[in-house]
């Protein structure tokens, strides 16, 4: 997670435990008020000195200002602490949004903004606030005890420690708790968006019982982690009422057999002292029971954490000062996008281990990479074998030692058609004039196809038949046009089409991208005239079996979960510049080791 001077969190917690402190100090000190305005009410039969009256006024009328403080306070950092962890997730779901999503299902990353981000806020700023004060104000007042009645003082001594130490063993399994119920609500929810998005062919094939059967099982799991959850939070919060009760019971039966001369142990005890007392004494506790009852909130936020200090790890930059010398002293190198040697590219989940100085497995690796403007990539491999992750990582969506330091554009196997207008669909949130649109839909061979539309450019795509798989990805070429991206990166763009479509658009992205540098990944056959380097991916050796054992224990509720492109580590040998050989020739090798 981001540092705590970043997100202010250090400046938040000393001014509320500050406020908060004072706040119980004030009681406290108009509690001794009332005991000495009961003291003469009762023992001396006078009425009560005004400056007692007029002290317990101003300590209550300072601890409801106060208490009204800490309340403000602490709603202004919960909002300024959460709205800062949410402007630097917007900021890497839109550096890394196409990796991020193939990791995990949409109902997840859902789920991790609306729960997550609140459940690390919460610890941070209520619960940790909360424990510096049942430490603070606890000691101080145990030392003002000890003074009074050391007796009283020891016993408290002994008996406060429960609190805490029970808090600490229930919340071990408190936070295993937490993740998997998280587990279970996640994959409910994957399971539900993605059946519906289904409903159409689980129609076709009259599959209604059986994905039910899978829906009832899936929320039957979700329910025995809710009940477990539940069932610690009720047993905490009743051996925390019961230890309390018995602190407080006992103090009682000593100060009362003290004040009836039954006890005399320690030094005599007032009916002021007493009173006193028994009135701090629940208050102490009270902290110490506060903290329990926001104990979850730390077992919530270590299962927040591990979702998302992989998100919040930011890779060290590995383009050197002296590197960059080096290249404008040679003109050649100034021409060159990419030149990385050693290229290695790490798992989404873990990145901190990499500013740790640890050695992190890679996930794929090269000895060279050298791409200069105007080149033109083929990239192929079986399904699976690391092709959209090797883009991910040079596009900078994915943890890596080299990427592109300009901006790419990406076209995808399934372009994102929103449900604005023709004309939202091209701009996305950008400003072009009618003439620029209709020639990029001209030069996509999409003039045709708009003239058919009743409003033009202006017509909801929701109002209109779906486009066709050529369509849509001859929308998404004319929305690359836009843009003046020089890179483009081409995750096999005509995977689902027919031959003859194939072909149609592989040459419209040909002829639209001769200025371009492109890196295109294709299953389908390509001249291989088009490309001056090769590269292939396959697969060698597995680098662990964890993601095979995540996947079965997810198998059971009909759920993919965590995509994983690919789990094996890579050598990257790349052959460039021979366009006249035999394509098998050609390509470069990724044996996995």
């Amino acid at each position: 997670m981001d540092s705590a001077h970043t997100l202010g969190l250090r400046r938040s917690l000393m001014s509320q435990v500050a406020v908060k402190c004072l706040s119980l100090f004030s009681l406290i000190i108009g509690f001794y008020y009332f005991s000495c305005i009961a003291q003469d009410w009762v023992v001396n039969e006078s009425p009560a000195a005004q400056n007692d009256l007029v002290g317990l006024s101003v300590c209550l009328g300072i601890t409801w200002l106060l208490q009204g403080a800490v309340n403000r306070l602490s709603q202004q950092a919960k909002s300024t602490v959460l709205h800062k962890l949410e402007i630097q997730l917007k900021k890497i779901f839109v550096i890394r949004q196409h990796a991020l999503v193939r990791q995990n299902s949409v109902y997840y990353w859902q789920s991790l903004w609306l729960q997550h981000l609140q459940a690390f806020t919460d610890w941070a700023l209520e619960y940790r606030v909360q424990q510096a004060i049942a430490v603070v104000v606890p000691l101080l007042a145990l030392s003002v005890l000890f003074y009074v009645n050391p007796v009283i003082g020891f016993g408290l001594l002994i008996t406060l420690p429960v609190v805490p130490l029970f808090m600490i063993i229930v919340g071990k399994g408190a936070a295993a708790l937490h993740r998997k119920h998280f587990g279970a609500l996640e994959r409910l929810g994957s399971l539900f968006t993605d059946r519906l998005t289904a409903l159409p062919m689980l129609a076709n094939f009259q599959a209604h019982q059986r994905q039910t059967v899978l829906l009832k099982e899936a929320s039957k799991h979700l329910n025995n982690r809710t009940m477990k959850v539940v069932s610690v939070a009720f047993l905490s919060n009743s051996v925390l009422d019961f230890f309390a009760t018995l602190a407080v019971a006992l103090v009682a039966v000593f100060i009362g057999f003290s004040l009836l001369r039954e006890l005399e142990i320690g030094p005599a005890i007032t009916l002021q002292q007493g009173l006193w007392i028994l009135l701090t004494v629940p208050l102490l506790l009270s902290e110490m029971k506060k903290l329990g009852q926001v104990y979850h909130q730390k077992a919530q936020a270590e299962a927040a954490q591990e979702e998302l200090a992989p998100l919040y790890k930011n890779m060290p930059s590995t383009v050197s000062l002296q590197c960059r010398a080096q290249c404008a002293d040679n003109p050649e190198e100034m021409s060159r996008l990419l030149d990385a040697s050693n290229f290695n590219v790490f798992d989404l989940r873990e990145p901190a281990l990499l500013n740790e100085g640890r050695v992190q497995p890679a996930l794929l690796k090269a000895d060279s990479l050298i791409i200069s403007k105007g080149d033109k990539v083929l990239l192929n491999g079986k399904s699976g074998a690391g092709k959209t992750l090797l883009l991910e990582a040079l596009s900078g969506q994915r943890p890596a030692t080299h990427k592109f330091e300009q901006l790419v554009l990406w076209i995808t196997q399934h372009p994102v058609i929103t449900p604005g207008t023709v004309r939202e669909n091209l701009c996305l949130n950008d400003t072009y004039s009618d003439d620029i649109l209709m020639t990029a839909l001209r030069d996509v061979e999409l003039e045709a196809w708009l003239t058919l539309l009743p409003y033009g450019l202006d017509t909801v795509m929701t109002d209109y038949p779906q486009l066709s798989g050529g369509e849509a990805q001859r929308l998404s070429l004319a929305r690359a046009l836009l843009r003046d991206e020089s890179i483009w990166l081409l995750d096999e763009p005509t995977a689902h089409l027919p031959d003859e479509q194939h072909h149609r658009l592989a040459q419209l992205i040909k002829r639209l991208g001769e200025s371009k540098t492109l890196i295109w990944a294709s299953h389908k056959a390509l001249p291989c005239n088009w490309f001056n380097q090769f590269w292939s991916v396959e697969k060698k050796t597995p680098l662990n079996q964890a993601n095979n054992e995540v996947n079965n224990a997810h198998s059971d509720t009909g759920i993919e979960h965590g995509n994983h492109d690919c789990d094996v580590a890579s050598v990257v040998k790349v052959v460039s510049n021979a366009v006249n050989k035999n394509l098998n020739d050609q390509k470069g090798s990724f044996s996995f080791e």
